[in-house]
């Protein structure tokens, strides 16, 4: 096949047409997907055209073009009306919804590749059931809508299922305290630059070291500019998130800095999540575990990605298998705090025995949480600049559906679930909880239920609204115009949290 796919229509609306865009590229992981015709000569092309028949029996007219070859049929639409009473959670019309399921079955006969989520293409596959709870929809109804019209396998339609039963009371807690918030703050500061990542981080060497004073001071005044606003606004933090970046590679004069002025500044529920994401075992020591502990911090990630050693070398991660073990074992040593180790499916070179390998060691140390992810090729991360694709000659729906019930045998339980692009398998991210031990933060932002206020270069804001939605507002990420622009960046979040939200129309 030809390393782009070139999609057209000229009957179709364009937002429909780029809906049909994210189906494609589910069939057709790491192919660059573009609109349009290729250019007049070309020699190797694959050409997708996408028509629609109007009249009594509406259908969708599919063409595929690869060089000499051509396949095109015609997609009755109609289906005898058998989901024209169906109640739809989601802001898709049935009509867009036909087209893209007519699409995918299409795609799914053509290609033989089987993909579990169906058509639900978005980050967030759990608020449709969310939704669907909210609408008071029966099981047998919602089980139609997830596996009939959207095409959701089973196996993740009860993931989905498993997932809202235990978020249930997270959800109504933020519910009925919308003067609670979360805020993140991120340090976008990395030892290395991990194969995967695409995160707004800079590598600490010495060209990017005289910057860290400079944006510290800038997040200090946020943190207090914060605070002030906070107050005004009656509001608490209901969880405090340290993300990055690796906010532990401070040092720890820094770090003590930054927990003080996040103590001095932001007012707390009594019950406050208060998370650091360590992410790198060889940036942590007894010290700084010390400062967290006496600051208060009750939840921390220590994050292997992969237990494999070869591996961590092939990624760009500065630590060994062991490094992970000692670290865990001396933060399991200084406190009761809830522990979060991550991995990664489909690394460069692992299959099925070296991810459940990897997953067997990290249980063996006996998490509190661990969050699955399924390895999304992002662009701005190396492996997006070096086209790195996935084998697709691994079963990668067996090894996850291997690792869940590993997991399910652990004790630990699915408590939230995304989905990105150009994901290994067309699989899921997914996090695991021990019984009351779910992080209220991951709720909070995934389902997009709860105001999230975010501090530093490159942070994002999402502040809900009075009826429905949300507003995004974003940091940016160059850390010399961050800094220069930190009030300016504080007044336009405080006019959004006034506007948006039902508690301020005093305002």
């Amino acid at each position: 096949m030809s390393d782009q796919i070139f999609v057209t229509s000229t009957t179709m609306d364009k937002k429909v047409l780029f809906s049909c865009i994210s189906i494609i590229a589910a069939f057709f992981p790491g192919i660059n997907i573009q609109t349009g015709t290729p250019e007049q000569g070309r020699e190797a092309f694959f050409l997708l055209q996408l028509e629609m028949q109007r009249g009594q029996f509406p259908g969708l007219q599919v063409y595929i073009r690869e060089n000499h070859r051509e396949v095109s049929e015609m997609i009755n639409l109609q289906e005898d009306g058998r989901f024209d009473t169906l109640p739809l959670p989601g802001k898709e019309p049935l009509s867009q919804i036909l087209i893209k399921r007519a699409l995918f079955l299409f795609l799914t006969k053509i290609t033989l590749e089987q993909n579990p989520w169906g058509i639900l293409t978005g980050i967030r596959p759990g608020k449709l059931v969310s939704r669907m709870e909210e609408m008071e929809l029966t099981a047998e109804i919602q089980s139609s809508i997830l596996t009939d019209l959207y095409l959701v396998e089973k196996e993740k339609t009860l993931l989905l299922k498993t997932i809202a039963e235990i978020q249930k009371p997270y959800l109504q807690r933020i519910k009925r305290r919308p003067d609670l918030v979360s805020v993140y703050v991120t340090v976008p500061f990395c030892p290395s630059r991990c194969f995967y990542c695409s995160f707004p981080s800079n590598i600490l060497n010495d060209r990017n070291k005289k910057y860290l004073p400079l944006y510290l001071q800038a997040l200090f005044q946020e943190i207090t500019l914060t605070g002030e606003m906070m107050k005004e606004l009656d509001l608490k933090a209901d969880c405090i998130y340290i993300g990055g970046g690796t906010p532990t590679l401070l040092e720890s004069e820094d770090l003590q800095a930054l927990f003080q002025i996040i103590q001095s500044s932001i007012p707390m529920e009594n019950s406050v999540e208060y998370t650091v994401e360590g992410g790198r075992p060889d940036s942590i020591d007894r010290t700084k575990l010390l400062l967290m502990k006496a600051s208060g911090v009750n939840r921390i990630s220590i994050n292997p990605q992969t237990m494999q050693e070869q591996t961590l070398i092939k990624i760009g991660r500065n630590h060994t298998v062991d490094e992970v073990v000692k670290c865990y074992g001396l933060a399991r040593e200084m406190g009761d705090w809830i522990i979060n180790m991550d991995l990664i499916l489909g690394l460069p070179g692992e299959g099925h025995q070296e991810m459940m390998d990897s997953l067997e060691k990290v249980l063996a140390l006996q998490p509190d949480n661990l969050t699955l992810h399924a390895l999304a090729v992002k662009r701005g991360s190396a492996a997006w600049e070096n086209r790195f694709t996935h084998n697709r000659k691994e079963d990668w729906a067996n090894i996850m559906r291997s690792a869940g019930q590993c997991l399910k045998k652990s004790g630990l339980k699915p408590y939230y679930v995304y989905r990105q692009k150009n994901i290994a398998g067309n699989q899921e991210n997914a996090g695991y909880t021990g019984n009351g031990k779910a992080c209220r933060y991951n709720i909070g932002i995934i389902e997009e239920k709860q105001n999230i206020i975010g501090l530093g270069a490159g942070a994002s804001s999402k502040i809900m609204k009075h009826t429905s939605g949300h507003v995004n507002s974003y940091n940016q990420l160059d850390l010399q115009y961050y800094a220069a622009h930190v009030f300016e960046n504080h007044l336009k979040r405080k006019d959004t949290l006034r506007e948006s939200y039902q508690r301020f129309d005093k305002f």
